[in-house]
Order: C-alpha cells, then structure tokens, then sequence
C-alpha cells in the first residue's frame, strides 16, 4: 500500500465563478466532490491520504469529518500560496517513505488508479495532448524524464505533465533548495527535473480518461463522461403517465418527471428534483438536487448545481451555479454564427474554448428576469440581477445590476 498527497490549496481562479466559495477540489462531478472521487479511487491502495488544503479549507475539513474514509484522511495547511512545490512540502512531516502526490482538482478515469497503483519505482505520469499551450510538457528519452517545459508558445502534439509521481523521501531535499519561478511560485515539477538529473524517472502514458478542469468547458466534459461511463442507472423517483424516458437515466429519491417530459439520457436527476410538464431534457443534463425545471423548459448538456431553477428557459452546454432562478424566456446562445470555436471572456482576457458549441457560466444567487438572452461565452457573477428583456453579452462582475447598458 501507498501514501498519497492529494494538492487540494488551489483557488480554483479559471473557474469563476463556480469557485467563489469553493475550493476547486469540491467542484461536483455528477454531485460528488472530485476529491472524493479521487478518495474512493485510491482507497483499496491508500495507508493514508495526506489533503493540501489552502484556500477555502473549511469546506475541506466539513467534508473530510463527514467521510467514510477519514481514519485514513490527514489534513495539512499550506498557509501561502506559493505554488505546487511550496505546498507538498507541508506535507514532509507525515511521510515517511516512498510516496505517490497527485492534483485533487483533476478527474479520472476509475482505471486509472488501478495503474497507478501498479507501478513501482520512481515515475510520473504524462497525457499525449494535442495542443501543449496549456500545460506543461515532458520530453523525455528512453522512456526516462529527460526536460521538461513549461506551457511552451507554439500548440502542438506532446505529453502533458499531470503532476502525478512516485518519489522518495529524499525528494523534499529537492524541493527545499527550489527557487521561485518567474511567476513568483516554487514549482514542483522544477524540483521533479533536479531529482530526476541525478536518478532514474520513468514517463507512463496514461491511456484512460483524465481531465484537468481547468475551465467550466472541462466540467461539463467531465460530467458527461461520468454520465455515459460511471453513473448508476436508477428510478428511485416518479415518472408520470405520458412522460417518455430513453436512454441512461439516474433519477434519485423524491424526484418527479412529469407529464409531458421527454429525457433523453445519459441525465442525471438528483434529489427531490421536479422536471415538467412538458419539459425537455437532453444529453448530458446533470441536475445535482432540489432543482425545478419548468414548463417547456429545453435543458441539452448543461450543469444545474443544487437548488438552481429555470422556468421556460432554453440552456445549452452552460454550467448553472446553486440558487440561480431563470426566468421565464430566459435563453442562452451556444453557437457563433461563423461557426468557430467560442470565446470566453474572463475579466482580463478571452480565452478560446475550442468548443463550436458553448454556452455560460450564470453564478450563484443570481437571478434573471422573462425574456433575458445571454451571449456564448459569458460568465455571470454571483447575485446579480439581470432584468427583463436585456441582452447579456459581456462579464459580469458578481453583485452586477444589469440593464443592458
């Protein structure tokens, strides 16, 4: 059996505003925490879960207390954030040999963690990507870790680090003589480069499922393929005469599909969820629980976080955050009409999602009023109030009153 140091102090910041006022880490999959996720992955091969935790942490430690698994869950506090390598060190203390450090904020595949738990030796694991912009990429030479780079300029094919090793004790010698990098952080993989000049650190490819999450794109890619390959197939809820159900479908305790519906699966319906009358339901919709979906409602790929309601709402391949109530006529675009792939448009910056179809991130709180459009690529803040009849076709900042102006 192994130790394993879970990072799990990042903000999350590519991810607002779904992070506002969680940790990255427990961000829900199918309304499970990644963390968990991971937890459960590496369970059977696990003595002990060392969790970084940082920003956010309560939510950490409410979920850690709760867990079946918390005789073997540690937490440690990185206090400052001052990168990958700055936090494994506080974990030293509570490791006393070999040991295997993964990002708690990723998502994969469940046979992962039975190779991960296969390999011995001294290793890190890397993905072949087709665009390497995002990520910091290994070369490598006889199968062994030869140079690494750092999010090189040009996109092109390559194997991405996935922060994932095995490394001894002595590697926190490494770690310790780190200097900060550009950027102003101690890298881990800086430290994983000087280890591996002085020994011998085989590059696996990993050939399952893994996803980053890095953006809200991620998760909704994340979802769906939880949907078609992990979720449970259940009718613990109602189905009223005259809806019509097909496919892959979870529908959970206290739920109501009623007359009228059509759900085509793969969807998930948590908890005392009312979907109906006639509501349309497309793949892959994920609703975490205690959501309404109203009359004539058409939802197709999109995230509802609990308590999140749309009345007769149109919502394609967005993300809709807890306690979001849209309006009725409420609609969201998911296609530019040249048909390139859309933008996001972050505070600062747009970033290309590579996605042709794509919609918005609406946060938390917030609420739109009868006949709102929102443009592909936005992101709404938290508690905003969006009213009747306007076009959204910008960021908004949380807390926003928005008139169209």
């Amino acid at each position: 059996m192994n130790t394993y140091v879970i990072l799990a102090a990042g903000n999350g910041v590519r991810l607002w505003p779904i992070t506002e006022h969680i940790p990255k880490v427990m961000v829900r999959v199918l309304g499970k925490p990644m963390l968990e996720w991971i937890a459960e992955g590496i369970e059977k091969d696990a003595n002990k879960m060392i969790v970084v935790v940082g920003a956010k942490k309560e939510k950490i430690e409410e979920w850690a207390a709760a867990s079946p698994l918390r005789n073997k869950i540690v937490l440690v506090e990185q206090s400052e954030r001052l990168g990958t390598g700055h936090a494994l060190l506080q974990a030293e203390e509570e490791i006393g040999g070999d040991f295997i450090v993964l990002n708690g904020d990723n998502f994969f595949a469940p046979e992962a963690f039975k190779r991960i738990a296969s390999e011995k030796g001294y290793w890190c694991f890397s993905k072949k990507v087709e665009d390497t912009r995002h990520y910091g990429v290994f070369e490598t030479y006889g199968g062994r870790l030869k140079w690494f780079v750092e999010k090189p300029a040009e996109g092109k094919p390559g194997l991405a680090n996935l922060n994932l090793m095995r490394l001894p004790k002595q590697f926190f010698d490494y770690l310790r003589k780190l200097e900060k990098s550009p950027r102003g952080e101690y890298e881990l993989p800086d430290a994983l480069f000087g280890f591996a000049k002085r020994n011998d650190v085989v590059v696996h490819e990993l050939e399952t499922y893994w996803n980053d999450v890095g953006f809200f794109w991620n998760l909704l890619d994340a979802n769906a393929y939880a949907a078609e390959n992990l979720m449970d197939e259940k009718c613990d809820g109602e189905i009223e005469k005259g809806a019509i159900v097909r496919g892959k479908v979870h529908l959970d305790v206290g739920s109501v599909i009623k007359a009228g519906t059509v759900v085509q699966g793969p969807c998930f319906i948590g908890d005392n969820c009312v979907v109906g009358p006639g509501a349309v339901l497309r793949p892959v919709t994920v609703l975490e629980g205690d959501n309404h979906v109203g009359v004539h409602a058409d939802l197709k790929n999109c995230l509802f976080m609990r308590d999140a309601d749309a009345h007769s709402a149109y919502v394609g391949d967005s993300v809709v955050c807890g306690g979001v109530n849209l309006g009725a006529g409420t609609r969201t675009a998911n296609l530019r009409f040249d048909g390139k792939p859309v933008d996001v448009h972050f505070r600062d910056k747009r970033v290309n999602s590579g996605k042709r179809k794509l919609g918005c991130v609406v946060g938390a709180g917030t609420k739109t009023g009868v006949n709102v459009s929102i443009d592909c690529g936005v992101l709404i803040g938290e508690n905003c109030r969006v009213h009747p009849g306007t076009v959204v076709n910008r960021t908004l900042d949380n807390n926003t009153v928005w008139n169209g102006d």
